[in-house]
């Protein structure tokens, strides 16, 4: 073959390539978590009597050094990401002490981002914490060198409610300040004993979400010396509404707002975020087919109202595809934003770059695209027959080479099997018509690609169709969904029943004879089973809830 499709994502999918200003993004927003205390007072009482028992027996073992000036405490940030994590950022700074000692919140910088009665400083992980849990890739490191006086592991990690203890490591340092490491994983804390030393910076653990934790962070919690009470507890950031200390206990304490890009990735699908690993679904993706659709996010942390961020697909000759900019609406801790783009089917093959600039950072994501079709393929179609069959239909141009096209479907739009094959044409300049019926399509939405075939064995693919058979089938639009989603289908007969279901078959909703329109806001994130009951027949379908509830 010797040219690439030209002219079918104008066709097919509607892409426009001139430069954008600003675009609304398909979805995304604020991505938050619930407030819980990180520590029962119950399990604050148990866990200062053990401490108190270990330091007693420590000392009169020698173990502890004597007591230093307090300046000597000055504290590194306690968290870091592995090497092979590609992200920017890998945090967001969720929940400060709260100064309030009465009912309500108030945090060192006069603000609210904590919740009533918070000892410590909670640094969540972000984005996708549970596959970041589970590839080790956020660590705890101690924040300043000292004795480890406390030790608790082997408790479950993968929390979304209060429940049960934490794994967590405690550091005396030598001025006799403590600070606790909450919320690890377990299994993952150092091989080191209660009595053994740290090092500034050295391994303690893993982020996970032990206790009572509602997703993976670090408790971060600090007091001046022994007893461990609200009298000596310390907030490390200094701020003009801290009344607990005057001075900062970091290095180098960062701002109360830091706008910063913590990745920007390319998906397969829209990612779905939830708890616990189950229900968060990634979708990551860096390599697609010509003529896919691919996902383009951008994730933050303390992302401020009005910062413009401005973003760019370039193909590989360094040629910008599509140019867009997007405003933030509002600030937030923790952000998302995605966009859908329908890559050209003729490519051009080869490495493509996502790029983000924010905040005078300018931030690049590869990903590889492959399979452009060596046809110029002016038209591809598909239409539902009265009959339940599907035709397919496609055109083309300056066919070179070509041996044969194989008609590939798909229920869902992303694994596609084949289901006939149709000659390719003589080599030609010349327009040729091609046409396939599809005997037995699927009930509701069907999805077609062509496989197009060289004399070689070589293979490339076209773009994706979509066709939705005649009769009494339904759909739901959109899907994955925010807080509504349209059900389309038969309108002759009224719907008796419509039930959705979670993935372990609990009844979620309910409604009867319900209209076109299904508010689902309620609903946490996650994937649901919808049933459908109409004239004795029941239609089963699968629901992406992905927006904000």
């Amino acid at each position: 073959m010797k040219s690439f499709w030209t002219t079918i994502s104008l066709l097919v999918t509607g892409s426009f390539m001139q430069a954008q200003s600003e675009r609304l993004p398909n979805g995304g927003g604020e991505f938050s978590t619930e407030k819980t205390v990180c520590i029962t007072p119950a399990e604050r009482l148990e866990v200062n009597a053990i401490l108190e028992q270990n330091v007693a027996r420590l000392k009169s073992e020698g173990l502890l050094p004597q007591i230093a000036d307090r300046m000597a405490v000055a504290f590194d940030w306690p968290l870091r990401k592995i090497s092979s994590l590609d992200y920017n950022s890998y945090y967001a700074t969720n929940n400060y002490v709260d100064q309030n000692t009465a009912a309500g919140v108030l945090d060192n910088n006069c603000g609210n981002r904590t919740y009533d009665g918070h000892n410590g400083t909670d640094i969540d992980t972000w984005p996708f914490p549970w596959m970041l849990v589970t590839n080790n890739a956020v660590e705890v490191i101690a924040g300043e060198a000292g004795t480890i006086i406390g030790k608790f592991d082997g408790n479950p990690h993968d929390h979304c409610a209060c429940s049960g203890s934490w794994n967590a490591i405690y550091v005396q340092h030598v001025d006799g300040s403590v600070a606790w490491y909450g919320h690890m994983k377990s299994g993952s804390l150092t091989g080191k004993t209660v009595g053994q030393t740290v090092a500034k910076g050295e391994y303690l653990g893993v982020v996970a979400s032990s206790g009572c934790s509602t997703g993976p962070h670090l408790h971060f919690e600090v007091y001046e010396a022994l007893p461990y009470q609200a009298s000596n507890l310390i907030d490390p950031y200094a701020g003009p509404c801290n009344a607990l200390n005057t001075q900062s206990w970091w290095a180098n304490q960062q701002p109360y707002r830091e706008p910063t890009l913590n990745a920007n990735l390319t998906h397969s699908a829209v990612p779905v975020h939830g708890c616990p690993t189950t229900n968060e679904i990634p979708n990551l993706s860096n390599s697609y087919i010509a003529g896919a659709t691919g996902y383009f996010a951008t994730y933050y942390h303390d992302q401020l109202v009005g910062h413009v961020t401005a973003m760019q697909i370039i193909k590989p000759d360094n040629s910008v595809w599509q140019s867009w900019t997007h405003t933030s609406p509002s600030t937030y801790t923790r952000s998302w934003w995605w966009w859908s783009w329908v890559l050209p089917a003729n490519g051009p093959n080869g490495v493509w770059k996502w790029q983000v600039t924010y905040q005078g950072q300018t931030y690049i994501h590869n990903f590889t695209v492959t399979g452009a079709l060596p046809v110029e393929l002016e038209a591809f179609r598909g239409k539902s027959l009265p009959d339940k069959r599907v035709l397919l239909e496609w055109e083309t141009r300056n066919t070179v080479d070509n041996d044969y096209f194989e008609v590939e479907r798909s229920a869902g739009g992303v694994s596609f099997s084949p289901i006939g094959r149709v000659p390719g044409n003589e080599d030609t300049n010349l327009k040729a018509k091609f046409d396939f019926i599809d005997e037995n399509p699927w009930d509701g939405a069907n999805f077609y690609r062509l496989r197009q075939v060289d004399k070689n064995g070589d293979a490339t693919f076209s773009p994706v169709i979509s066709v939705k058979l005649q009769g009494d089938d339904y759909a739901i639009y959109p899907n994955p969904t925010g807080e509504v989603f349209h059900l389309t289908g038969n309108k002759t007969e009224q719907i008796d029943l419509l039930a959705i279901y979670d993935m372990s078959g609990r009844l979620v909703l309910e409604r009867a004879t319900p209209g076109d329109i299904i508010e689902v806001a309620d609903l946490d994130n996650g994937v649901y089973r919808v049933e459908i009951q109409c004239a004795g027949r029941i239609s089963h379908l699968r629901l992406i809830k992905s927006g904000r509830k």
